[in-house]
């Protein structure tokens, strides 16, 4: 069984590739390198996933990839639910807890590059499925159940 210490060493083994990257730079790196650092921690992802992530980045996050974020997302990568929230917090741009149709196409892009399944899910469908309180919004948690039930086909 993984330890604290074991993990706290995979993430500082993480933190070092990523700060390995050729355009690392005032703790980001860009898009261009995603391939580059999964190599380096030993993700095998196809040519299609690389370019779907890199096509992401570039598109919602200016190319850019802060390690903070990076370190946020690996780490909760075990847990659907932590993994959930965090891409829920990383697209509500404007943090007000509630997940807008512009935002919805930044956590559905992003979710696409885990599972191409999803392709096609359109705002009104996420807003049918995942406003549980019937408020006619979904707020961060509703978001993280959602992706739960979503994400690498949970529950279905």
């Amino acid at each position: 069984m993984a330890t604290e210490v074991d993990f706290r060493d995979k993430l500082d083994e993480m933190e070092k590739a990523f700060k390995s990257m050729p355009s690392y730079m005032g703790g980001c790196i860009a898009a261009e390198d995603f391939s580059l650092l999964g190599k380096a921690m030993g993700y095998e992802r196809t040519e299609e996933e690389i370019q779907t992530t890199i096509k992401y980045w570039m598109e919602h996050h200016n190319g850019k990839l802060e390690l903070k974020q990076f370190l946020g997302l690996v780490s909760q990568a075990h847990d659907t639910s932590e993994l959930g929230r965090e891409y829920a917090l990383l697209a509500d741009k404007d943090k007000n807890g509630f997940i807008d149709s512009a935002e919805f196409v930044d956590i559905a892009t992003l979710m696409q590059t885990h599972d191409a399944r999803l392709k096609g899910k359109s705002f009104d469908d996420f807003v049918n499925e995942a406003d549980t309180n019937l408020d006619g919004k979904v707020s961060i948690d509703e978001c993280v159940i959602w992706i739960r039930k979503n994400l690498h086909n949970e529950n279905k």
